[in-house]
């Protein structure tokens, strides 16, 4: 068994949360470049299909720049993404920070036809990278050195990791526990997938569940903690932050 998956961490720019306008719950529609679709899994996922025109026009648009330059300069990172909104008639991001923003959503799947096999790599990593510079700016991420991490799930590994064990089972967490800057969003993608079929990623709206108010009203809900990274993690210092924070609509 082999998976690769590049993972994406973020804060939302402060200019875009005072720009999104409150809209009517999503229906199917069709947008320049790219369609938008309550999921049949979940009426809080939704899934954003770039067409396969779009992905051939930002690959091409992008052809100049490798990963690498992505890596070195953050300006472009910006870059590749108001290239992508632009093919997309400015709609995107709009769309985009509105999803992750409205607490009776707050998922999408994102698809792009045409980038689908292992060869297209490097295209995935600036499609994700475009996306989630739309939204706002990503976390350092210590175990790579890079905005994004790449790594490879295997049937035998000896990582402290749980990502990196798929015979482990994944208890209930929050993703950006060992990030000193703050994570608002999560953007995962599967690059390859050998000798195995599935892989999916288990997701749980906070106020879907069914122990939220118990451990929410506990007197340490939200009395700051140590949080002590495993080596693996290549944080030197501890995480001080409760597991509960409050919004403006309730626990998060």
């Amino acid at each position: 068994m082999n998976i690769t998956l590049t993972l994406q961490r973020g804060t939302i720019l402060m200019n875009a949360l005072t720009a999104v306008k409150p809209t009517p719950a999503p229906v199917a529609q069709q947008y320049p470049g790219f369609s938008f679709t309550p999921s049949a899994q979940s009426p809080r996922l939704l899934e954003l299909t770039f067409s396969a025109e779009t992905t051939t026009q930002f690959l091409q648009q992008v052809a100049q720049w490798p990963v690498q330059a992505l890596e070195y300069k953050s300006f472009l990172r910006f870059q590749v993404g108001k290239i992508l909104d632009d093919l997309c008639g400015n709609q995107l991001q709009p769309l985009l920070i509105k999803t992750l923003l409205d607490r009776a959503e707050g998922a999408l799947l994102i698809n792009g036809e045409g980038i689908d096999h292992v060869s297209q790599a490097e295209e995935m990593v600036k499609l994700a990278t475009a996306v989630a510079h739309l939204i706002g700016r990503s976390n350092f991420d210590a175990m790579s050195g890079q905005y994004y991490a790449r790594f490879v799930v295997k049937n035998v590994d000896n990582s402290d990791s749980y990502l990196r064990q798929p015979h482990r089972v994944m208890e209930l967490h929050n993703d950006g526990t060992y990030v000193e800057e703050q994570t608002d969003y999560v953007l995962m993608m599967k690059i390859d997938e050998q000798n195995m079929q599935g892989g999916n990623s288990l997701l749980l709206h906070l106020d879907d569940w069914e122990h939220l108010d118990e451990f929410f009203r506990d007197p340490l809900a939200r009395r700051p903690m140590r949080w002590a990274a495993p080596p693996s993690k290549n944080v030197s210092k501890d995480v001080f932050h409760p597991v509960f924070d409050v919004d403006s609509l309730a626990a998060r």
